[in-house]
């Protein structure tokens, strides 16, 4: 594999693994942590949440959807490379 091409495969893998971060980390803005403190004002039966629940979803699962999309790259870029 030549070294360019690696280089833009381990910048992709790092920002995969960067975003994976993003949605656990407990000191992020769309951390799994406000979804547990969501999902248990809802079990409490609470009305107001502590967080934007749809906001939240929705960007967590943009975060989901960019992973995915680095995530066929990779997989793309890996194919090329092996074929070259």
């Amino acid at each position: 594999m030549e070294n360019e091409k690696q280089n833009i495969i381990n910048g992709k893998e790092q920002e995969i693994i960067n975003l994976t971060n993003d949605l656990t980390s407990p000191v992020s803005a769309i951390g799994d942590y406000k979804i547990i403190k969501c999902y248990e004002a809802a079990l409490l039966g609470k009305n107001d949440m502590p967080y934007d629940v749809n906001g939240l979803v929705e960007q967590r699962q943009a975060v989901r959807d960019k992973i995915n999309a680095l995530q066929a790259e990779v997989k793309a870029l890996r194919a090329e490379a092996q074929a070259e």
